[in-house]
């Protein structure tokens, strides 16, 4: 007869079960390492590429834990490795990056590998995923997988992109010069087909306005359309006169006396006004072009008394000597009588 441990349970099935719970945690710690390969894709995707200065999205499943540790090795970088965003962190001192794993078992991390405390050389580099904060040396016994990332240097020998799109590019008024990329591609309205994907800069010219630049962004197949606003550049007047000393308006504002230099007129047409004392008003329509100093020259005419209009105190400085010159008259006539 079989003993029996207390609960009545014979020994025999006891270590049946212990073998069979041992042979589970076995396999669910294989499971966990499996899980952690296959989702990173790491044996099925090979090699992650990207520019150095991209950002380089890390994904992968960790059941059961609440943080993974990510550190890398690489070209010039510590054997034991380094923080992700600090290569100055070294992971066998306590430097690690890390990653919450959400309820589901699953992480991610996005990599700017503009963000890294330094400056890395192009190469392939090896990022290692870790249940625990352990370094290169140290990862026996924890469950980890390698994610190998080649970086390269950008370039434009370095893109592998062949989709373009197109460019529509407006400006109001239209005859504005177009710069695409520092590249003269005529006057607008202009349309710049098969371009690369992505971000380009836009420059504008046109005179009596100011130059412009604007970025734009080609989508893959299609055509983009861009409207400029062009915003007139201002220009200045200078204005002389004979004789000189007149008081300048320019469209009813005071401007100063001539000769003078009145900045910052908006382009277009404007009614220049000159006055000085003794000398006619003149007033004159003046075109202002933008990014240009006109030039006005007035002539002021002498003003002209009109016949028949005296002030009052001229006409009696003429009566009173004209009265006294007859009453002298008088009084010598009277005293030459005889007696």
């Amino acid at each position: 007869m079989k003993q029996k441990r207390p609960g009545g349970r014979p020994c025999t099935m006891s270590r049946k079960n212990d073998l069979l719970n041992s042979r589970t945690a076995a396999t669910a710690g294989f499971m966990l390492l499996v899980c952690l390969i296959l989702v990173t894709g790491v044996s099925a995707a090979g090699t992650k590429t990207a520019y150095l200065g991209d950002m380089v999205t890390l994904s992968g499943s960790s059941p059961g834990s609440d943080t993974v540790y990510l550190f890398m090795t690489g070209p010039n970088l510590p054997q034991n490795g380094v923080a992700l965003d600090n290569i100055n962190r070294k992971a066998d001192q306590g430097g690690f990056t890390t990653t919450d794993v959400d309820p589901d078992g699953r992480w991610v991390y996005k990599w700017y590998t503009n963000q890294i405390g330094g400056k890395i050389d192009a190469g392939t580099y090896t990022v290692w995923v870790t249940d625990r904060p352990v370094d290169r040396s140290h990862l026996s016994g924890s469950d980890y997988v390698s994610i190998p990332v080649l970086l390269q240097q950008p370039g434009i020998s370095a893109t592998s992109s062949t989709a373009t799109g197109g460019l529509l590019v407006r400006t109001t008024p239209d005859g504005a010069v177009i710069f695409l990329n520092g590249e003269n591609k005529g006057v607008t309205p202009v349309t710049i087909p098969g371009l690369p994907v992505g971000s380009h800069v836009i420059s504008v010219s046109s005179p009596g306005y100011q130059n412009l630049t604007t970025q734009a962004v080609v989508m893959e197949g299609a055509l983009t359309e861009v409207s400029i606003p062009l915003l007139s550049e201002k220009g200045s007047l200078y204005v002389n006169t004979t004789p000189s000393g007149a008081e300048i308006s320019i469209d009813g504002q005071p401007s100063g006396l001539s000769p003078v230099l009145v900045p910052d007129l908006v382009p277009g047409n404007h009614t220049l006004e000159a006055r000085k004392a003794g000398y006619n008003a003149t007033r004159q329509q003046v075109q202002v072009i933008g990014g240009h100093r006109m030039v006005a020259q007035v002539s002021l005419g002498e003003s002209t008394p009109v016949p028949g209009t005296y002030p009052p105190a001229t006409r009696a400085a003429g009566v009173v000597p004209a009265t006294l010159f007859t009453s002298i008259v008088a009084v010598l006539y009277l005293c030459r009588r005889p007696g």
